[in-house]
């Protein structure tokens, strides 16, 4: 009886967290992370992506509100006010890009539950989606409101980009000074492939992966039209493993495409992944020298570096080439020498590459880091 008494004590100062957004592979790392020492509380925004395996983790405390109706709006405010008000909460978090739902949510947590700790983490900031003169052209006035919103009435920032990742908002926002948390530790160990390095011309071809979303969109990052030019190299075979792949369809009769089923399950993508050369992270954004370019973080490199692959990625996207050179991680390559990758290849010391994948991306594995995280939430 003593026994289940302490456990019942010990269960009940964990604190509270209430998470709502959309239930995709970073939150789900996020929270399986966390619920062993925190009584996680989920509204999800959607049923598909990693829903069902947060929902496995979290049983009974999750809760889905699917759709942007304005009756889910106010099924969303009036279950997130059932769960604050019964379960005591010390921190709401409020997650991903839905930021007129953010927005509001964490409005209403200022003025109706002030002592919560209210946490902002978008998975990207909206300022820096487009270049400054086409941000009202392509995303609405009110998103930008709600966008100012979230940051400004947050207490802290949970980014997963890099320390300097907020620092262009902070003439703009009211935003200086706040706890920022960068969570870029993104690669499982569990999930982690030991790849052994090995010839690099098998038959002749290079073998590249590429995971993620194509895009080919009229303004932002494109990486439909690199891949145009990267399958022009005769020695580059490109296995693409997309939801949208579809938009490869006029490119699917060049015999070095091959477009794999997509796969949801992480471990099985990434252990299907390392049997190649490298990951790629290539796009051309709308302008050289704009804060997307400089600051987008593509959670498809730490998927990379778990299946043990190098990477190449284009110089064009700084701080992310920045972390793969300073980790010596794989190639980067300007987009103006796409058409020149062989030669990049060729003169790279792929086992030496092979070998700094396996022992730098430690730094990265959440299970090593969690303490850090949860020193944050504290404070």
């Amino acid at each position: 009886m003593l026994y289940h008494f302490e456990r019942n004590e010990f269960a009940m100062k964990r604190k509270n967290i209430l998470i709502c957004g959309q239930p995709n592979t970073v939150l789900r790392i996020f929270i399986e992370h966390l619920h062993e020492n925190y009584n996680i509380f989920f509204i999800s925004d959607s049923k598909e992506l990693q829903y069902l395996k947060i929902k496995k983790m979290l049983g009974k405390n999750t809760f889905l509100v699917d759709g942007d109706s304005a009756k889910n709006m106010l099924k969303l405010i009036l279950t997130s006010f059932r769960i604050l008000f019964k379960n005591k909460m010390n921190i709401f978090l409020a997650y991903h890009n839905h930021f007129i739902k953010n927005g509001m949510m964490l409005f209403i947590v200022k003025w109706f539950f002030p002592d919560i700790n209210r946490i902002y983490f978008p998975y990207d900031i909206l300022s820096y989606a487009f270049p400054e003169k086409l941000k009202y052209k392509s995303k609405s006035r009110l998103s930008y409101f709600f966008d100012r919103i979230c940051f400004e009435k947050s207490h802290k920032i949970i980014t997963k980009g890099f320390e300097d990742e907020l620092k262009y908002l902070q003439d703009t926002y009211k935003i200086y000074k706040k706890p920022h948390f960068v969570f870029n530790l993104l690669i499982e160990e569990k999930d982690t492939v030991n790849k052994t390095a090995t010839m690099l011309k098998k038959d002749d071809k290079i073998h590249l992966a590429s995971i993620g979303g194509v895009k080919n969109p009229a303004i932002g990052d494109n990486n439909y039209i690199v891949f145009k030019e990267l399958l022009k190299e005769k020695n580059i075979v490109l296995h693409v493993y997309s939801h949208t792949s579809e938009l490869l369809e006029d490119l699917k009769h060049d015999k070095n495409l091959c477009i794999h089923p997509y796969i949801k399950d992480h471990n099985e993508l990434v252990k299907k992944i390392s049997k190649y050369d490298f990951g790629v992270s290539l796009s051309s954004p709308v302008q050289s020298n704009f804060i997307q370019a400089k600051m987008a973080s593509g959670v498809r490199v730490y998927d990379y570096l778990s299946a043990g692959l190098p990477v190449i990625i284009d110089s064009e996207h700084t701080s992310m080439a920045n972390m793969i050179m300073q980790n010596n991680f794989g190639i980067v390559i300007p987009l103006k020498d796409i058409k020149n990758i062989m030669h990049y290849i060729d003169k790279c010391d792929y086992n030496s590459l092979i070998s700094f994948v396996k022992e730098n991306r430690e730094k990265y594995y959440v299970d090593k880091n969690i303490d850090k995280l949860t020193l944050f939430l504290e404070k």
